[in-house]
């Protein structure tokens, strides 16, 4: 028999864990060393991101011709394409076939997969957490649908550590794991606004995402781009595309388009993956999309002329919820992205109270379709924007780069400057890349002063800008070499924050990289086999 901790005692020592823990950026519930004497035997597995808190028991549990993926009874309905799914990808790291059945009485060899009755509290794993036995057979327990997915993806990162070769990985430690985020919201940030991104890419992108416990695909969907002179627009696409004659005149020039059949593929593949798609709909500035097709809406200040509407002319406002109210039905995300950002960005002269109005009728709009709305944000608006928007920290310059939103009443996400990639663009928008060991090292240095339990962000978000999205490069490869460093660290970073080695030694990033050079991208995803990571 393994011999492990009562489990009583784990739970309890991670209520004490949880009492005494205040600063956010410092990594939750770390394991705390112990004496030679009674350290555990097993070594925690380094998963990515790494777990909360593991303990350890002696030896392996393994995967044989015999094992079942038993789903108990009372949650089968629930279960059964996350349970279908996970024996699939089990099939593909160990080369077994797995049957799923349903019922009650576990054999040694089967996994065990269930909702509820975990042995912790569900305040301290949440929706998304979940808890995972190693032991006689396997348990994979959570609340939540969610937490099941996020636990069967340590499990086949597990397997995939094992040590043994490629179809013939058999071996999970043996040990109980407690595992739950650090932010509630862990994001990626396609502009596909400036340049498109197929549904293909897209799809795989949501796997890669889920394999590494990232939750949001945020998707830019208009914007423009502008001449180097600045004196022109180059494209105002906007990415949707109705079959609504009525908006007939947003179908965008150069023929790249979600259109209702796409974006369901894409909310079925990203449910799948544990993945929210956040919409972003941009107004009043990048709308240069909603001027062409409606110019007499157009702002008439501003250099070039025709990428603004005029937030002041009340058919904008109507305009623009007709527009939601097109599209509303596509999105299964309770949150929607307002934008909202630099409408004075090419000289134009908007108030800041013109804007606030109606970015906060917008937003009750929004509100009263059920919809959660996040913002960018923006120092000079903070008086008068709705308390209930959830503002995206992005500004990385001057005194508003030091703004905690808490301190302005607002729940707010860490969205930094430093963590955009802008694709042949300047220096400071890392136009060669975001290196995974430059976000770990970075990212809770680059937050606001001062953070502590209750006043951190509840998220945290890297982006891609297209600013120069009417270039010759494509999102499968330049995009992605760009970005594919930097999706696993901010996988760590989102759900765990630093990690640390079984005596509570803080590692640093290149002690990551060796699972991140197993782990690869994870089952499914077929598109990058020419750029590993």
């Amino acid at each position: 028999m393994p011999k492990l901790l009562p489990k009583t005692l784990f739970v309890l020592s991670l209520c004490v864990g949880m009492a005494l823990t205040t600063l956010v950026p410092a990594p939750l519930f770390a394991a705390p060393a112990q004496p030679a004497t009674d350290r555990i035997s097993h070594t925690a597995p380094r998963v990515m991101p790494t777990l909360q808190q593991w303990q350890g028991g002696e030896g392996n549990w393994l995967l044989d011709g015999h094992t079942r993926l038993l789903v108990e009874p009372d949650h089968a309905k629930a279960l059964k394409l996350i349970a279908t799914r996970l024996a699939s990808d089990i099939q593909s790291i160990t080369g077994l076939k797995i049957a799923v059945s349903i019922g009650h009485k576990a054999g040694k060899h089967d996994i065990v997969v269930r909702m509820a009755q975990c042995g912790v509290s569900s305040a301290l794993i949440g929706r998304e957490g979940y808890t995972l036995d190693t032991d006689v057979h396997v348990t994979l327990c959570a609340d939540t649908e969610q937490g099941v997915f996020y636990g069967g993806r340590t499990l086949l990162q597990m397997l995939v550590l094992d040590g043994r070769s490629d179809k013939k990985h058999r071996a999970l430690p043996r040990g109980h794991a407690v595992d739950f985020p650090r932010y509630r919201e862990r994001s990626v940030m396609l502009d596909v606004g400036r340049k498109f991104a197929d549904v293909a890419f897209l799809k795989n992108y949501i796997r890669f995402m889920g394999w590494y416990k990232l939750n949001t695909l945020h998707l830019h969907l208009n914007d423009q781009v502008l001449s180097d002179d600045k004196k022109s627009w180059l494209s105002r696409a906007f990415r949707l595309k109705s079959d609504n004659r009525a908006f007939a005149g947003l179908v965008p020039a150069d023929g790249r388009y979600y259109t209702r059949s796409d974006w369901d593929e894409l909310e079925r593949t990203a449910a799948a993956n544990g993945v929210t798609i956040v919409p972003e709909i941009d107004t009043p500035g990048h709308s240069g999309a909603f001027v062409l097709a409606r110019p007499d809406l157009a702002y008439a200040g501003g250099t070039p002329a025709g990428g603004t509407l005029d937030p002041s002319n009340p058919r904008t406002l109507a305009y623009v919820e007709s527009v939601f109210t097109e599209f509303l039905p596509w999105f299964r995300s309770s949150v929607i992205h307002i934008g909202g950002d630099e409408v004075n960005v090419d000289g134009g002269t908007v108030s800041v109270a013109t804007q606030v109005d109606y970015l906060n009728k917008l937003g009750r709009f929004l509100q009263q379709h059920g919809k959660q709305v996040e913002i960018w944000g923006s120092a000079d608006m903070a008086n008068g924007l709705d308390k209930s928007f959830v503002i995206q920290r992005w500004i990385n310059w001057g005194d508003e780069a030091k703004i905690n939103w808490s301190d302005r009443g607002f729940s707010w996400i860490e969205s930094f400057g430093d963590w955009y990639i802008v694709p042949f663009g300047p220096a400071y928008d890392n136009p060669k890349g975001l290196h995974g060991d430059a976000l770990y090292d970075g990212w809770n240095r680059r937050l606001p002063a001062n953070i502590h339990a209750s006043n951190g962000p509840v998220g945290g978000q890297i982006a891609v800008w297209n600013d120069k999205g009417t270039l010759d490069y494509t999102y499968a490869t330049t995009v992605n070499n760009l970005l594919k460093d930097a999706v696993p660290a901010a996988g760590q970073v989102f759900w765990r924050g630093q990690a640390q080695d079984d005596a509570g030694r803080d590692l640093d990033y290149n002690a990551l990289r060796q699972s991140v050079e197993l782990l690869q991208y994870g089952p499914g995803v077929s598109l990058f086999k020419d750029a590993p990571l």
